[in-house]
């Protein structure tokens, strides 16, 4: 099974919203791959993206160190999480030749436009905006509320919901040469290169945040099946809900993070991990501390039965009873149910049932430390 999940641009610490997410699929990969199928797992780095520019030109740095930095903290934060590590985590600095062949393509076939910019012609692709289940008029809302939405003339786009595939870079911003002069790739190009470089031109699950489905994921499925011809290009999307903190969605531009180093100073990783978890991947939630502090004596008492069960077993091995794993696995099963799942996880901590509780950890919380 082929897996792709937009990862992070690296230009701040990771956030609770980051953690929710990768979370989530990586319940998803351990539970496939404890039942016997296999994963390629790719999840990119997005080091060439306006938000990156802008917050090095705030700091006064140079955005590749930034990039190296964020994406330290990054891998830090997750492995600390007991995140099984992802086959590839291609960054887009290193695949702009791809990226610059697959923007000719689509020039060449007719799918895209020169002007300021190369832009896909959303005209091209009839269904732009039914992964996204949004008219017209709501996605020119959400590009402007976004600050997307540029404009119409003979010198910029033909229709506002065009995007670019290569745009002209600013002074201080990285540049390439290319036959439509120097510049750097947009945003939603970058995905489709790379889920198709590494994974093939059609991949079974594509993940990510809500907040992605329009216009990232919108745009990705348009170009990447336009490129190939081959529909669809991703089987299943798979989006997680948003976290809010404070009744506001967590994000750096509000400035109400949690990040996942603060949540780590004040519970172990695996409380964390069952924290998070607890949560319906499609629903958004309201991260609260005082949960958290709750799931830290779940985890405690998690940690004091396995314990005790390994002084007292030693090496005689007992397995897990059925019942539980049949409800556990059921959960799993039915949409990624993990909120169930962890109440599986409390009745096995009930009974007592040790070989249950390792199990079932196995698959919620990965490699992430108890203590």
């Amino acid at each position: 099974m082929t897996l792709y999940v937009c990862g992070v641009t690296p230009y701040d610490s990771g956030h609770m919203g980051h953690a929710f997410t990768f979370s989530i699929f990586d319940v998803l990969i351990r539970f496939l791959e404890a039942n016997g199928v296999r994963v390629k797992y790719v999840q990119n780095i997005t080091d060439i993206d306006d938000p990156l520019f802008e917050r090095a030109r705030r700091d006064c740095i140079d955005w590749r160190e930034l990039a190296d930095r964020e994406t330290k903290v990054h891998i830090r934060d997750m492995m600390a999480l007991g995140l099984r590590p992802p086959d590839v985590v291609p960054r887009v600095s290193d695949e702009i030749t791809r990226i610059l062949a697959a923007t000719s393509k689509l020039h060449r076939s007719g799918h895209a436009y020169r002007t300021d910019a190369v832009y896909f012609d959303v005209d091209t692709y009839p269904g732009y905006g039914r992964l996204s289940h949004r008219s017209r008029r709501s996605m020119l809302l959400k590009l402007r509320h976004e600050d997307l939405l540029g404009t119409v003339g003979p010198d910029a786009k033909q229709d506002l919901l065009d995007f670019p595939l290569w745009r002209a870079s600013r002074p201080d911003e990285p540049a390439w040469p290319s036959k439509f002069g120097e510049g750097r790739p947009g945003w939603h190009i970058e995905c489709s290169v790379m889920a198709m470089h590494y994974l093939g031109p059609q991949i079974d699950i594509h993940g990510g945040g809500r907040d992605l489905v329009f216009s990232h994921h919108e745009s990705e499925r348009a170009q990447s099946e336009s490129l190939t011809g081959k529909k669809p290009f991703a089987r299943t999307w798979m989006h997680t809900g948003m976290v809010k903190y404070e009744g506001h969605k967590m994000s750096k531009s509000r400035g109400n993070l949690v990040k996942v180093s603060q949540t780590l100073q004040r519970a172990p990783a695996a409380a964390v991990r069952l924290y998070l978890v607890s949560h319906r991947y499609r629903r958004d939630w309201d991260f609260d501390w005082m949960a958290l502090a709750r799931t830290t004596r779940l985890v405690d008492r998690l940690d004091k039965l396995l314990a005790d069960d390994t002084r007292a077993r030693r090496d005689r091995r007992v397995p897990p009873g059925r019942a539980l794993m049949v409800e556990f696995n059921a959960a799993l099963s039915d949409d990624l149910d993990t909120p169930r799942a962890v109440r599986a996880l409390r009745a096995a901590l009930r009974q007592r049932d040790a070989a249950a509780v390792r199990a079932m950890l196995d698959i919620l919380i990965g490699t992430a430390s108890l203590t």
